[in-house]
């Protein structure tokens, strides 16, 4: 008794033991896997956004500072180049009427006003004269707010198409103190006063407007250097102080005891932008956004493994008493006994089944199988109890029609195929002969003959013995009858061929020369398990019925001939032992009958 404890325990253990590695190897692995690729690729993507975040950054900075100097440039060549104002400042330093010359110093004032509202990002255009013999500067303009005073060469950023850029340095601006870009430009030298520049700043307080974006919040530093090689702008200077010598092309530095990743822009000039972030600083921005990411992962991971660990519990215990429950079904002889139910809807539901299975599977067994064989016997019964009223009707609405119209011609001929045509119909057999049911389609056409212009051609081939083969009744004439209201005329052909083939089976072919049909939509509709014809008696119902009469060794297809003709194809089996012996009605006497 012991003994066999043990080995139902080791047997119990051994379950438990291949669900753990389930759970391990399919489940905790898997999603520890994942989480794990989930934080790399998350670090990688994070990595990618704060470098394309500086680098947009960086990028968007060096545009404002060529636009801003691209500006300067621009409005200095103006001052320069217009016919008007360069023209009057030589006329004014020439003229000796002071009223002349008062009205001269009024014109090019408005002009370099016009051009300072007009160009915000500029100030302080001002004409700076270095008379003859001189060296201190003059400003012609005396309306400008600046100082007279040339740039100090200290200030030196780099030279651009000959002119000379300074700062950023303390502007001369008598209005404020603020940080401003310089432009120095040689206009002319006049042999008998000396020599002209023009000077040009950046607008008031335009570089403090520069944004850094989201590198401000990673404690960056912006920094200008010289094409000489010094620092001229340091956002920061305890970290790099202005009028340092910096090394060009280097990624990284070490600095007031930090370490920086350096992002650099060349400039227009020689020059460079720098913006030096904080490796501790990139990094934590990095792991940041990874890490909010992954701890919604490794939550999500971490319930699903929760949620998995009780499924696991509450599936191997239930299971383990359902194996007893199974075991006791199995070897009690006594088919009334009852197992023990575990108050689980699913599993006493299988008890409940498994005890009626001892008793009853052989006879559902055979029960099954006699039920099957008269379900498929009601439903084709069903099929061709809807085919007598539906053609009944057909027929009858062509009477009315045609004897409204052409009221007692030819009625004798049409009453005679009605006839044939329902008496074959109402017939309770379920087989016939290829040869009725070609006769059948013979009467058929000429009902159809009273309202179409149809010529009707039948080819029975060169083996006249397959017409006694047996078929479903009720077979040719569903086909026939889309040929007919769906040639999109009333006028046509419709010609059935039927020849013996080399594999053995039977061809019949429905040719009609209408509307082009779609091969393609038509195999879509033999695939569809309800019938979408109007009335239940399409191509869909000689399918199911070929199927039901030869299982699988039927053939119906479609498809359009280049000669213009429209194929429907059934292939059947030639039964040459089941030919009917007395075939009743009438057998064409020739290969080709022509109605």
């Amino acid at each position: 008794m012991d003994r066999g404890g043990r080995n139902e325990k080791r047997r119990q253990m051994s379950f438990s033991r291949r669900l753990i590695k389930v759970w391990i190897f399919g489940v905790a692995i898997p999603l520890v896997l994942v989480e794990i690729l989930f934080l790399a690729q998350f670090y990688r993507i994070n990595y990618r956004e704060v470098e394309e975040s500086i680098t947009s950054d960086l990028n968007r900075m060096s545009r404002e500072m060529t636009d801003l100097m691209d500006n300067m440039k621009m409005l200095s060549w103006l001052m320069e180049a217009d016919g008007t104002v360069g023209k009057n400042l030589v006329t004014y330093l020439e003229e000796r009427d002071s009223a002349e010359k008062g009205n001269l110093l009024v014109y090019l004032r408005e002009q370099i006003a016009n051009y300072e509202v007009a160009n915000p990002s500029v100030a302080n255009l001002t004409y700076l004269y270095i008379p003859k013999g001189q060296k201190e500067p003059v400003k012609i303009n005396q309306s400008s707010l600046v100082y007279a005073g040339m740039p100090a060469e200290e200030d030196f950023l780099c030279k651009w198409e000959n002119i000379a850029f300074y700062g950023p340095h303390k502007s001369k601006s008598m209005a404020g103190e603020y940080e401003c870009i310089s432009l120095l430009r040689r206009y002319r030298t006049l042999k008998d006063y000396g020599e002209i520049y023009i000077y040009v700043e950046s607008g008031f307080r335009y570089l403090d407007e520069l944004d850094m974006g989201s590198m401000a919040d990673m404690n960056s530093v912006l920094l200008m250097q010289s094409a000489d090689g010094k620092i001229m702008y340091s956002s920061n200077e305890e970290v790099a102080a202005k009028g340092l010598d910096w090394q060009k092309g280097i990624t990284e530095v070490q600095m007031a005891g930090e370490r920086y990743q350096i992002y650099s822009r060349e400039m227009k000039g020689d020059w460079q932008l720098h913006i030096l972030v904080p490796t501790r600083e990139h990094y934590r921005l990095v792991y940041r956004m990874a890490l909010n990411l992954g701890l919604i992962t490794l939550f999500v991971i971490s319930f699903c493994l929760l949620i998995s660990v009780l499924q696991w519990r509450n599936t191997y215990k239930a299971f383990n008493r359902f194996d007893e429950g199974l075991r006791a079904i199995a070897e009690d002889e006594d088919v009334e006994s009852r197992v023990e139910r575990m108050n689980i809807r699913e599993f006493d539901e299988h008890f409940e089944l498994f005890d009626k299975m001892k008793k009853n599977i052989l006879r559902l067994l055979g029960k099954v199988q006699e039920e099957e064989k008269r379900r498929r016997e009601l439903e084709v019964r069903v099929v061709l109890g809807k085919i007598n009223p539906h053609f009944l009707y057909n027929t009858l609405d062509t009477l009315k029609w045609y004897a409204a119209g052409k009221q007692d011609r030819e009625m004798t001929r049409f009453i005679t195929a009605l006839n044939r045509l329902l008496l074959y119909n109402m017939s309770r057999d379920d087989g016939t002969t290829l040869e009725r049911e070609l006769e059948a389609i013979g009467a058929y056409i000429v009902l159809q003959q009273l309202r179409y212009d149809i010529r009707f051609v039948v080819d029975t081939g060169k083996h006249p013995e397959i017409l006694q083969t047996v078929m479903p009744r009720f077979i040719l004439q569903p086909v026939v009858e889309n040929a007919i209201k769906h040639s999109g005329c009333n006028k046509g052909e419709i010609r059935i061929e039927v020849e013996l083939l080399a594999s053995g089976k039977i061809s019949i072919l429905v040719k009609n020369n209408g509307s082009p049909i779609d091969p393609e939509k038509i195999r879509q509709v033999l695939e569809q398990k309800q019938d979408v014809s109007a009335n239940g008696i399409g191509l869909q119902y000689v399918a199911r019925m070929l199927e039901s009469f030869y299982g699988s060794e039927f053939v119906l297809q479609a498809e359009r001939l280049e000669d213009g003709f429209n194929v429907v194809e059934i292939r059947i089996p030639f039964a040459a032992e089941a030919i009917v012996k007395e075939a009743r009605g009438i057998c064409p006497s020739r290969a080709d009958t022509v109605l």
